[in-house]
């Protein structure tokens, strides 16, 4: 099928797709293909490197080669009957998920397809044409949040030490917000040294926030360093207008297969740019909300879930040198509602909503976990990535760093002043 292509794709990679490459790929490879070369204007920096090393990588392969490649993804699409469904080869849909979960061969499938992934990965990595770069993720937990000093950090099974923290500087302005702009001093702030001088993309450097105190420190710091630089700033209660639009339209759906691509299709196309502060407004980003809250993993309804989705989506799509997140107060999940697929609580259930700051302290003790193991995926967070979490209830910090980062356990409250600039340096 012809399908209408980007005009500022690469010449090598227009050169591959005119030679025919597309139609020489499996029937259940296409659909990722063709979305991602469909939607190239919305694609971060990394997903478009990474689409044309897959393309240029398989397009290079002799013909033996190729079909080695792809012959246990072929087997198996006939041994799944592929050719006789209705399936898609231009775009993903929920048709074509659950018609592949539903087949017995479904995770031989899903490892094929990842060994495709793989090879691509390896040959990258031996011709060096990935770019190996020193990575930050800050996870924070209000002090609103009680956390339980005995059991903060024993998810994380030893992987890293706990070091106390000093917050006497950090409270006026909140720890997180603090530690990444300082005090507006003249050298450049945290959240600068993340950008690479070589790479301007907002894509480097993400805050995500489950409330907005953060956004809005960010949106000022900005503003005072009239900085060229902008990194990509995510606040839930910022995103109101665009989740309450975006649950409306899920909820005239109806619960069945063929309604749900209907309704997707249209949200897929509906101009979200109305809904958009101006923070999000860039295409990537606006594009990057709208897959988030299409995949229905609770990002419209919890602050604390789209922390935790955002951020694990961020790291796999855009590989940020610095990710920033901070979790928030949640209310109490209200019973009988459809709370878990895209319903609003509050719609659905007239009971007014309570606070959950125990429940909201779990979360976020589970959902910092989950960024982090995330990000393990990855190659690039494997080696030079320091993690630290900040619980500012107990002022403390878990950090999870590699040996060459110089900050060792301490006993003594390390000051957020002192944590910056080691944190600088790392980055540096």
């Amino acid at each position: 099928m012809e399908m209408n292509l980007p005009g500022d794709l690469p010449p090598q990679l227009q050169q591959a797709i005119g030679s025919g490459l597309l139609q020489r790929l499996p029937v259940t490879f296409q659909p990722f293909v063709h979305q991602q070369l469909s939607e190239w204007d919305f694609l971060f920096p990394n997903e478009r490197r990474s689409v044309q090393r897959l393309l240029l990588y398989v397009n290079s392969l002799p013909p033996t080669q190729f079909n080695a490649l792809f012959a246990p993804l072929l087997q198996l699409e006939d041994k799944m009957g592929v050719r006789t469904w209705q399936f898609s080869t231009t775009e993903q849909t929920i048709l074509n998920a659950s018609l592949l979960a539903r087949s017995p061969y479904y995770q031989q499938w899903r490892q094929a397809v990842q060994n495709v992934f793989d090879a691509s990965d390896a040959y990258a990595l031996k011709t060096g044409a990935s770019v190996a770069r020193r990575r930050l993720v800050l996870l924070n937990i209000p002090a609103y949040l009680p956390v339980d000093k005995a059991t903060a950090w024993t998810r994380w099974q030893g992987i890293g030490f706990v070091q106390p923290l000093d917050l006497s500087a950090a409270h006026a302005s909140g720890t997180l917000a603090f530690l990444l702009f300082g005090e507006k001093a003249a050298s450049p702030s945290l959240l600068q040294a993340a950008q690479q001088p070589d790479d301007h993309s907002p894509a480097q450097a993400w805050i995500i926030d489950a409330g907005d105190n953060l956004i809005r420190a960010a949106l000022q710091d900005q503003a005072a360093a009239h900085s060229t630089s902008t990194p990509t700033l995510l606040g839930y209660k910022r995103l109101d207008t665009y989740r309450q639009n975006f649950s409306n339209e899920m909820n005239t759906m109806r619960r069945d297969l063929v309604d749900a691509d209907s309704v997707y299709d249209r949200l897929r196309k509906v101009d979200v740019r109305p809904w958009c502060p101006p923070e999000a407004s860039a295409p990537s980003i606006r594009e990057f909300l709208r897959a988030l809250y299409l995949s229905g993993n609770g990002a419209v309804i919890f602050g604390n879930s789209f922390v935790e989705w955002g951020a694990s989506e961020a790291l796999r799509r855009a590989r940020p040198s610095l990710l920033t997140a901070q979790f928030d107060l949640r209310s109490k999940p209200k019973p009988f509602t459809g709370v878990a697929v895209f319903d609003n609580p509050d719609k659905v259930n007239p009971l007014p909503s309570v606070d959950d700051p125990q429940g909201s302290a779990l979360d976020a003790q589970m959902l910092s976990l989950y960024i982090w193991l995330a990000a393990l995926r990855f190659t690039e967070y494997q080696h030079d990535t320091v993690c630290i979490c900040m619980a500012e209830s107990i002022a403390e910090a878990y950090i999870v760093a590699p040996p060459q980062f110089s900050l060792q356990r301490n006993p003594r409250p390390l000051s957020i002043d002192t944590l910056r600039q080691q944190l600088k340096t790392w980055l540096a």
